[in-house]
């Protein structure tokens, strides 16, 4: 009766994922980072799922492919944290550093391969002996690396990108003072499901590490059966979700307050005063446009609502791409609104408003003990030369005689 079920369920899920996959390759041409990092995930899955298939129906067959798409398990867990990733902040293209997530798959792909390259009789010999005793699956030693090694890694590696993903997914919920669009819901709720049915294939697995393998030994069936349902359930959701297999929208920018005004925290003459503008219309017109980038204003009251209450750029180092991670908008909108509206540059964005942050400061008495590192290093600036052309670019003075006018426009005012 099991083996009839993973049979069915496993065939499925096979046809529907690569149904899927082609579709997010070649049918949908928005999104296509995103989509690719989602199909290269459903592909991992849909090779998982042709295994099990074929060892339950003739070893022989899955003698052929043995072993050969193990690598791709490696490359599941990383591809789903960075289709998520790609989702919630809309990025584009995959950074150079974003490489090294793939790494162990490369490694184990490089470890395995005097396996790969093993006749096919012997490949047949190997199946048959886990057909006979399942637990060779997890304890037969074939590569380099010593046995229980790799379902071990697998493991550890699963469950930190289970972590750091639910990590990702939370943090995209909290938003403050907005709400949230409808779209914007119902793609969560996918990426919740999604993660939470990938994670599946954790669970088992961390027995490994805690205790004894027996579980996995005597329920291997059961266990697979699990796996390929809820495999199975990702597939289909995918095709009772349009939106979501044909292209996601991005139109989840949060509905925008009317009359939020953020300008009250900064100085009457500060060069970052701006007005917000006004339209009762301006989520819809944004949602419509054809030309996202006509409508940066609509991200004003988001960003500089986030910079009063979060003060964000007294942390040391701080870059374009924390501020987008941490506010919701994409990086690329981010750097356009601060080139096209505010005209400048990420870091003279962020160096103006410490700048701004001593003037406000500058006149509490524990400042007045500091030195130039001190007060570099409480207002975010990573060194004083970072400081020193700051301050130079900005008041044309040095940061002495920056600070000195300071203390004399307080004296005048006292």
């Amino acid at each position: 009766m099991i083996n009839s079920l993973l049979l069915i369920l496993s065939l499925s899920g096979v046809a529907l994922g690569s149904i899927a996959c082609c579709i997010l390759l070649f049918s949908n041409n928005r999104h296509k980072y995103a989509n690719r990092l989602l199909a290269l995930t459903l592909f991992g899955l849909v090779n998982i799922l042709l295994a099990t298939f074929l060892f339950e129906w003739n070893p022989e067959f899955y003698a052929y492919i043995y072993r050969f798409p193990s690598p791709l398990l490696f490359a599941i867990f990383p591809a789903a944290y960075l289709y998520t990733r790609a989702v919630i902040y809309d990025e584009k293209r995959l950074e150079k550093r974003d490489l090294l997530h793939f790494l162990p798959s490369l490694l184990y792909l490089i470890e395995m391969l005097p396996h790969f390259f093993t006749s096919y009789q012997y490949r047949l010999n190997i199946v048959y002996e886990i057909k006979a005793h399942p637990s060779q699956l997890i304890t037969l030693n074939e590569g380099l690396i010593p046995r229980y090694w790799h379902i071990g890694f697998l493991s550890v590696q699963a469950i930190c990108y289970i972590i750091i993903t639910s990590i990702l997914l939370h943090n995209a919920k909290r938003l403050k003072d907005r709400k949230l669009q409808v779209d914007r819901i119902k793609l969560i709720h996918w990426m919740k499901l999604f993660l939470y049915l990938t994670s599946i294939i954790a669970v088992p697995m961390s027995f490994t590490l805690i205790s004894t393998h027996s579980f996995l030994y005597d329920n291997i069936q059961p266990l697979l059966l699990t796996f390929t349902f809820s495999f199975v359930i990702i597939k289909l959701y995918l095709f009772f979700q349009p939106e979501i297999l044909y292209g996601i929208s991005r139109n989840h920018v949060p509905f925008l307050s009317p009359s939020l005004n953020v300008n009250d925290h900064l100085p009457e003459n500060s060069k970052h005063r701006v007005q917000l503008k006004q339209t009762s219309n301006s989520f819809r017109e944004f949602v419509d446009g054809s030309d996202e980038l006509s409508n940066l204003e609509n991200y004003k009251p988001i960003l500089e609502s986030y910079i009063k209450s979060d003060t964000p750029f007294l942390k040391q180092g701080y870059s374009i791409y924390d501020l987008s991670r941490e506010t919701g908008i994409p990086q690329h909108h981010l750097s356009a609104l601060l080139n096209r509206i505010y005209q400048m540059r990420f870091t003279d964005y962020i160096n103006g408003l410490r700048i701004c942050y001593i003037k406000q400061h500058f006149c509490n008495q524990e400042w007045e003990k500091l030195t130039l590192e001190g007060i570099a290093k409480r207002a975010g600036f990573s060194s004083r030369t970072t400081f020193f052309n700051a301050i130079k670019k900005t008041a044309g003075i040095t940061p002495s005689a920056f600070l000195a006018l300071l203390k004399k426009q307080q004296s005048n005012l006292n």
